[in-house]
């Protein structure tokens, strides 16, 4: 699912509109969970997180219940965040460009500081971390898109063409080991959000991943809605 420029805020300010949210278990590290949030649609080489926002993921363990076949999960209770949070920008390396810096808080309470772009990025016991300018991995086949809306068919091709072809984002990645960092949670089964919230002793939030993108696309298009025209 992708969630691009779903909104006003997120248009106005890309640094806090998310595009992506992936979770899945690491092909290369059995036991650990990969979590990984892009904002910043269509980002340039430049830019950066927001200094005046906090980046969260946040997990819940998930079960299906053996006693109730009407509930396909049940969502505890118990809840585990991964936050984010980055520095003003500064000018310090050699070519003159913008470097900023970074630390994770994990759901045990270790941080793990960073650096914006860092190819290695940084390491804890039990989680790894990177966050920086990445390819886009939307597929939009705006060409199909555009036809199926004038003709009212449907007119993708089995070989569509991506519109998004050469975008850049901006990626949040983390890596958990579950064992260490989720221990305590029943089973291997994990609902995840990924949200941005102001910064401070109040947060307030500015995005969640939700909605698909298609979704923002067919719903903002006139006349789609015979009903509510």
């Amino acid at each position: 699912m992708s969630d691009h420029n779903n909104s006003p805020r997120g248009v106005a300010e890309p640094a806090v509109d998310i595009a992506d949210n992936y979770v899945f278990p690491s092909p290369s590290r059995p036991g650990r969970l990969v979590l990984v949030m892009t904002v910043f649609p269509n980002a340039q080489p430049g830019a950066l997180f927001s200094d005046a926002a906090s980046y969260r993921f946040r997990v819940r363990p998930v079960t299906i219940p053996a006693s109730r076949p009407g509930s396909r999960f049940e969502v505890g209770t118990d809840e585990y965040d991964i936050t984010f949070a980055f520095a003003a920008p500064v000018t310090t390396d050699d070519a003159g460009d913008s470097v900023q810096e970074g630390t994770a808080t994990l759901p045990n309470g270790a941080t793990i500081s960073f650096r914006v772009n860092d190819e290695q990025g940084a390491e804890a016991p039990g989680a790894r971390v990177f966050a920086g300018l990445r390819m886009d991995p939307l597929f939009n086949d705006s060409t199909g898109y555009v036809e199926t809306l004038a003709t009212r068919r449907l007119a993708f091709q089995a070989n569509g063409t991506n519109g998004a072809d050469g975008w850049d984002i901006l990626g949040i990645v983390v890596e958990l080991d579950v064992a260490t960092m989720l221990g305590r949670a029943p089973g291997t089964l994990f609902a995840v959000a990924a949200e941005i919230v102001t910064a401070g002793k109040y947060p307030v939030r500015l995005e969640r991943f939700g909605r698909a993108f298609v979704k923002g696309q067919m719903l903002g298009e006139m006349g789609v809605d015979t009903v509510n025209r």
